[in-house]
């Protein structure tokens, strides 16, 4: 379908304002959502605009502005205070000089990336680019510097692929919409766990997502069973159930929880934990060898008891009733 634009109508009575092609031609898919409605209001407003006024504009704030536009500026398209012109004019001459080499994972911890550097991947990768106009997209905002930064390590560091990145935003999100209280470095602490596991393709990554799916599932059944009171695992809270149910089915494992609700007066996974590790050293796995194992240590319980009431008692209750019956004061 062609699209054309209607040549008499009210939108031309406010009047038009020129856009260079090059902003159409080289950076439509290379700058992001936000990054290009800024630089409209400031081509809007003659040329100039402060970022406080950007920002209330795009309904941002002016420090996230200053990150968006800082695009614009190492592209020398935007000026900022006291930048003299001849010298942008000059860096465009010498654009190369300013490249950089990609960082490799080598490094104990992620490298930082200044504007300049993000700017130089966005040129030499359009996946980048793609992938940070996505992200603005399902977080439904513009993104700051230091997540733009965040998200460009995920690709050059960690060596995620861009689409399995999307899938963890996603996750991310709708992990925010159903309550849970996370923030943005949930999503980076994720990217590292799943590059270390080698996850990097979308087939990996849903069966990944398949398996937190079940891991919180198996937690909310956990927290009605024993009625613990953490909402949310910790990272080995989570391993020592899920690794329950490699094992055990729910039927054992709430026979488990009863046992501790039997002995304990608060809820301890623990001591549910110390129950399922006996049970598999000895090799039990159904309810009924859970009874015939309490059987079997009732009675000996009773024989050992019977033994000592057989033994001859380290006490002589005719000389205590000798005693006793001597004793007048009582």
């Amino acid at each position: 379908m062609d699209y054309r634009v209607m040549p008499f109508c009210k939108m031309w009575n406010g009047g038009i304002f020129n856009i260079p092609n090059d902003i159409v031609d080289k950076y439509l898919k290379m700058a992001s959502e936000y990054q290009l409605k800024a630089l409209l209001y400031i081509f809007r407003n003659g040329g100039q605009a402060s970022s406080s006024a950007v920002a209330k504009a795009l309904g941002q704030t002016a420090s996230d502005i200053d990150d968006l536009l800082e695009f614009w500026v190492e592209e020398n398209i935007l000026a900022t205070d006291g930048q003299k012109i001849e010298v942008v004019q000059k860096a465009e001459k010498k654009p190369q000089e300013e490249k950089k080499q990609k960082p490799v994972r080598e490094i104990l911890a992620p490298p930082r990336l200044t504007p300049k550097d993000i700017v130089a991947f966005l040129r030499e990768d359009e996946s980048i680019a793609f992938l940070l106009s996505e992200a603005e997209r399902v977080l439904g905002r513009t993104t700051s510097h230091a997540e733009r930064e965040m998200l460009v390590n995920m690709v050059q560091y960690y060596g995620l692929k861009v689409e399995v990145i999307l899938m963890i935003l996603e996750f991310y999100r709708s992990e925010k919409e159903r309550g849970k209280a996370i923030g943005i470095s949930y999503v980076n602490t994720m990217a590292k766990n799943w590059a270390d596991e080698g996850i990097d393709s979308i087939a990996d990554a849903e069966a990944k997502l398949q398996d937190i799916a079940r891991s919180d599932r198996l937690w909310n059944e956990i927290v009605a069973i024993t009625g613990i009171r953490h909402k949310r695992p910790t990272a080995k809270q989570r391993e020592m159930v899920d690794g329950w149910f490699k094992t055990f089915d729910i039927t054992m494992v709430t026979l488990a929880s009863d046992i501790m609700k039997e002995n304990t007066s608060e809820p301890s996974l623990a001591y549910i934990n110390k129950i399922l590790k006996q049970w598999t050293k000895k090799d039990i796995s159904s309810p009924a060898q859970v009874q015939a194992e309490q059987e079997a240590f009732a009675k000996s319980k009773a024989e050992k008891s019977s033994d000592k009431l057989k033994s001859k008692p380290s006490y002589d209750l005719e000389k205590i009733k000798k005693i006793t019956m001597d004793n007048t004061e009582i």
